[in-house]
């Protein structure tokens, strides 16, 4: 991993009472721009701990992410026709289409029903230096509790694979991440340790799934799927503290925007259709 913070951290003011540990489940309170902290800047390899989608529709196929809408650090495109040749999505490795590509994902019409190729280009100056590839899996296609699934290496001497799995969510760490925001995608991590706190969403704390899984990436829809911030995305917990590394964190961003595309592409169908 690259001990040299991103460009964005410049532009944003140090609060020094997040300075602390980061506990076991950091809430995604990131609201203002200037809410980032030293320690997390350094923790994270690649991304800000959260960022918001923004996009017009009618004069570009490219959106952004980025602190707000002024401030925009990533540069996503998307193929017309979506399911075709080409690949469906691009992510970019700043604000334009000029900037190095970060991740680049192929789907079909199949959309949720078939694994979804990955690649990652080479990175000469950056944590790989060859291509990888990897795979987003249909882990359940029930139209109720669809979810998809995703391996990275782990990091350090000796580490294994790392399995990762998105869930669709009405939960409270959703309505934290962004008020007026019932539902998204919570991203677990399935080769971690299991919480005892598991259970009922009454009853489990917060950044913990039924299962005891712990919650590591949240996505949140706009409610209004507003025709220009369209999502809300933060890192939570263990996604924080760089145990991963920038391969999972390319890989969790870019998979989080497939999801968030195909939820789109199907609330505008049934706009069209009623």
């Amino acid at each position: 991993m690259d001990p040299s913070p991103p460009p964005y951290t410049e532009h944003i003011q140090h609060d020094q009472s997040l300075e602390e540990q980061i506990p076991q489940y950091v809430a995604p309170a990131y609201n203002q721009s200037s809410s980032d902290s030293k320690s997390l800047q350094h923790a994270m390899a690649k991304f800000p701990p959260a960022m918001n989608g923004y996009f017009q529709w009618k004069m570009t196929s490219t959106f952004h992410l980025g602190l707000t809408a002024e401030q925009k650090l990533f540069a996503v495109s998307v193929h017309a026709s979506v399911f075709g040749n080409k690949p469906s999505l691009i992510l970019y490795d700043g604000p334009t289409k000029e900037d190095p590509v970060l991740a680049t994902l192929k789907s079909d019409k199949w959309g949720r029903a078939r694994p979804v190729d990955l690649t990652l280009p080479p990175r000469p100056h950056g944590h790989h230096t060859h291509a990888i590839d990897l795979q987003i899996v249909p882990a359940s296609t029930s139209r109720v509790s669809p979810t998809f699934a995703f391996e990275t290496q782990g990091t350090g001497k000796g580490a294994g694979r790392e399995r990762f799995e998105w869930r669709k969510t009405h939960g409270d760490e959703i309505k934290e991440l962004a008020t007026g925001h019932s539902y998204g995608w919570k991203l677990v991590w399935l080769s971690g340790p299991i919480h005892s706190a598991g259970g009922s969403r009454k009853e489990r704390e917060m950044g913990v799934a039924s299962d005891g899984t712990e919650i590591v990436a949240l996505l949140a829809h706009n409610a209004s799927w507003s025709m220009t911030k369209g999502f809300r995305f933060a890192f939570l917990a263990t996604g924080l503290n760089g145990t991963f590394g920038e391969t999972w964190e390319i890989m969790t961003v870019t998979s989080a925007l497939h999801l968030w595309y195909l939820d789109f592409q199907g609330a505008m169908a049934a706009a069209a259709a009623s």
